[in-house]
């Protein structure tokens, strides 16, 4: 497959080419085709740095709720979240996944330009 063109919003903010996959291994194609591009429109390595065992073995480059102590239940990075009954959670607590959120909202706020663009309203 060729790289797509970089789309750009009409607030000049680039935005992927197209828009949303529809499952994680459609934006796994789509990315190791190098159809995705980051917030300066360049395009995303085909593999990321180091793949992260809690994301499926890959990330598109945002932050990953397992590199960050949960705020719920306290469980450190690279550790799952856990219940009251100290079992493990089968998904990230809330305040883990809007933790992640905000320190992504940090890194663009501060001009990190290796963030994933947005992907483009359908």
């Amino acid at each position: 497959m060729k790289a797509s063109t970089a789309q750009e919003s009409p607030l000049g903010e680039v935005r992927q080419p197209f828009g949303p996959p529809s499952s994680k291994d459609e934006e796994r194609t789509r990315r190791e085709s190098g159809l995705l591009v980051d917030v300066a429109g360049r395009p995303l390595p085909a593999a990321p740095g180091t793949p992260c065992a809690f994301c499926d073995g890959f990330n598109p480059g945002d932050t990953c709720p397992a590199a960050l102590t949960c705020p719920q239940c306290g469980a450190p990075p690279r550790k799952r979240c856990r219940r009251p009954s100290e079992h493990e959670t089968q998904e990230w607590h809330i305040a883990r996944v809007r933790a992640a959120d905000l320190e992504d909202q940090r890194r663009e706020d501060t001009g990190d330009t290796t963030l994933p663009a947005r992907w483009t309203s359908t």
